[in-house]
């Protein structure tokens, strides 16, 4: 309707709301390079020049922030013509730029920005005190995001650190920033590679970073898809060990044996070795219901369930990814199985539900109750 206005020159009654709306529309990424709408483009740029009206001109520094895109012609040009008109500007947007001076220079505007986030004790609060009124706005404030993830890593081994960033990705209130979140992420882990933070700071880490995006095990795609496999091996094994203590302390808890100190012990000596790839824990109904009041099944402690009743109706297992093989453990009495992974039917980690009953019946596993050496023999078969 603003392009047939605008060919006829016809603007009679014609809304401003209709104008910046029509905007909007020209520079979302579907439209923003069309060929056949740049006179329409042209249009716009000179009356941004132009206009004197402070309502029109904040419209148009929105569609500049939201759609920014440093390398594109239409943000340059949008930013050359709020520059000649920025005498006109309301108060919020001259505030703004009255603290950030590059914030219609492209090139250097998301840096500028993100270098104030780095001087701010709260960068989601500052920067609204800035007129920022939405600090995870798409466009420039995203980039801004990446330039201050970057500027931030390298002090990411400190507590402090850390828990600044995960402030800004999921203020008080407010739902998770999705967008970078991956690049924030991968910028959390990136020291703990070769080496290995106190157990405190691994539990904030991992509670705080699947508190906000869940568990990459059963949950792909998303946010993870942007997280290095190097860094998101670090998550991974971290998570590997909080399942395997999890279940050892929920089912020391449900069953009263002798024999859980010595798995206890086995089981963790071999993680700590950095041999258990992967861990898993299905729970049975008690076991589940003690897992609960543990507050299991939410952040890094969730589990699947056990299904089988009778008398196996109390049996939880640990299921363990150890190189090629896969490895099912059992309480009350339920026999160690070792699978290779490329066997058809071999139990598969994260799973919702399992039945023990079923696997004890799939063709090809090696299995041995918990007498004599059965250490040595799960070494040997491993």
């Amino acid at each position: 309707m603003v392009k047939e206005r605008y060919e006829s020159d016809d603007w009679e009654d014609t809304k401003l709301s209709l104008v910046t709306s029509a905007a909007r529309a020209l520079f979302d990424p579907d439209r923003r390079m069309r060929e056949d709408l740049a006179e329409l483009r042209t249009f716009y740029y000179r009356e941004t020049e132009a206009s004197t009206r402070p309502s029109f001109l904040a419209a148009m520094f929105s569609i500049y922030m939201e759609t920014f895109d440093a390398q594109s012609d239409h943000t340059r040009q949008l930013a050359d013509a709020l520059k000649v008109s920025a005498g006109h500007l309301g108060a919020r947007w001259r505030k703004m730029l009255d603290a950030v001076p590059e914030l219609l220079s492209p090139e250097q505007a998301p840096r500028a920005v993100a270098s104030k986030m780095i001087a701010m004790e709260d960068p989601w609060s500052g920067l609204q005190r800035l007129g920022f009124r939405n600090p995870h706005a798409p466009g420039l404030m995203n980039e801004a995001h990446l330039a201050f993830v970057e500027l931030l890593e390298p002090h990411l081994d400190k507590r402090l650190q850390m828990e600044r960033l995960i402030n800004w990705l999921k203020p008080k209130g407010k739902q998770a920033k999705a967008s970078g979140a991956g690049e924030a992420i991968s910028a959390l882990l990136g020291h703990w590679r070769d080496r290995t933070p106190s157990s405190e700071v691994v539990s904030y880490l991992t509670e705080s970073i699947i508190g906000m995006y869940g568990d990459p095990r059963v949950q792909r795609g998303g946010v993870w898809a942007a997280v290095p496999g190097d860094r998101m091996d670090v998550l991974l094994r971290w998570l590997t060990g909080e399942n395997i203590r999890f279940f050892m302390d929920v089912v020391s808890a449900v069953e009263d044996s002798y024999m859980w100190e010595p798995r206890r012990r086995f089981w963790l000596r071999l993680y700590d070795q950095g041999r258990i790839d992967g861990a898993w824990v299905a729970f049975s109904e008690a076991g589940a219901r003690e897992a609960r009041k543990r507050g299991g099944g939410k952040g890094t402690l969730n589990y699947g369930v056990q299904v089988v009743g009778g008398s196996r109706s109390n049996t939880s297992l640990l299921i363990l990814k150890i190189g090629r093989k896969i490895v099912v453990e059992g309480s009350h009495n339920y026999k160690i199985h070792i699978f290779d992974e490329t066997t058809r039917l071999a139990p598969k980690l994260y799973q919702a539900r399992y039945d023990c009953d079923q696997i004890r019946l799939i063709p090809g596993a090696l299995a041995k109750p918990h007498l004599g050496y059965w250490e040595g023999w799960v070494l040997e078969h491993i």
